[in-house]
């Protein structure tokens, strides 16, 4: 039973967003295009690579379940955003608050370990291209996406589940677009210095861990070919550089520091570009500079062109 001076929360209001008006509108002008490519851009993408043959390979049946962890986020993160960005804020029950929070924190864990999983594919493709099937076979792929989505899902039930099993007593207003966990945390009225020592713990493991696989990866890869051979294989090797650099930088921005250091604004800043903008840009880093990709996409559209085109000559003709 809640005490005298203690209110049981049950909703949480979502109140990150601008004040005025004529900001909130345009930022949703902004945000609406850039949610949008994110979900078909990686619902795209994921699509594309299990119905062409010729992507049938380790390299893109990693980056088929980092489409879809990206489109996860975009769902989890996205239209809420939205929807509070038109009233100027948001209002969540709380399951649907804590569901969120599992959802976009399962993404984030499992993107690092996925990620970490690709580096070595990179290094099987490069170091050891006659052995590469035998050296990353179907088996262990499918073992290293499960073990990802484990890791990640793990990962969010422990920090969501004590998160929402503490009291909340001060108020029901998240300064954010969405329920994160600091700011959640932030709001409880008991100790929560063991939600903070774990979120510590645990995603400093998972990011420390995988982000060391990543750079023992990429060493042992410029070991075996030197700097001349690094840059030959900069096409498959660059754009998983880039998205880790842009993945890691923000998540150890936003959740391995010091508690007394998150800084509002900062924070939903590099919030923003965490869940939103980086699942929008995957897909076009890993897209741009990749002739395979390319190649699937011009082979479908020009497929559905030439199908077009006869049917509507067919009916032309009768």
């Amino acid at each position: 039973m809640a005490g005298p001076n203690r209110t049981v929360v049950t909703d949480f209001l979502l109140v990150g967003f601008p004040s005025h008006r004529d900001l909130s509108l345009l930022l949703f002008s902004l945000a609406l295009p850039v949610v949008l490519l994110g979900l078909a851009g990686n619902l795209g993408l994921a699509v594309l690579i299990r119905a062409e043959r010729s992507l049938h390979t380790p390299m893109y049946y990693f980056l088929s379940h980092l489409a879809l962890l990206d489109l996860c986020s975009c769902c989890a993160v996205g239209p809420v955003m939205l929807w509070g960005l038109l009233a100027s804020w948001a209002a969540l029950p709380g399951p649907a608050c804590a569901l969120q929070m599992f959802l976009f924190a399962t993404a984030g864990d499992a993107e690092c370990c996925l990620l970490a999983a690709m580096a070595y594919d990179r290094y099987a493709a490069v170091c050891r291209p006659l052995h590469y099937q035998a050296t990353v076979p179907p088996r262990l792929c499918r073992g290293l996406v499960l073990g990802s989505y484990a890791a990640g899902a793990a990962s969010a039930a422990v920090h969501s589940g004590l998160a929402f099993r503490l009291p909340f007593c001060r108020s029901r207003a998240l300064d954010r677009f969405f329920c994160d966990i600091p700011p959640v945390l932030e709001l409880a009225c008991a100790d929560t210095s063991l939600n903070q020592a774990l979120l510590l713990a645990i995603c400093g493991a998972i990011q420390s861990v995988t982000l060391l696989a990543i750079r023992a990866s990429y060493g042992l890869i410029l070991g075996a070919v030197g700097r001349a051979g690094l840059r030959r294989a900069a096409p498959t090797c660059g754009s998983h550089l880039a998205a880790v650099a842009v993945l890691y930088g923000t998540l150890i921005f936003i959740y391995l520091r010091p508690e007394g250091s998150y800084a509002a604004q900062a924070d939903k800043m590099a919030a923003a570009f965490y869940t939103v903008v980086i699942p929008t840009l995957n897909p076009a880093i890993y897209s741009l500079h990749n002739a395979d990709v390319k190649g699937a996409l011009a082979r479908r559209l020009l497929g559905g062109r030439h199908l077009w085109g006869g049917l509507r000559k067919g009916l032309e003709e009768g």
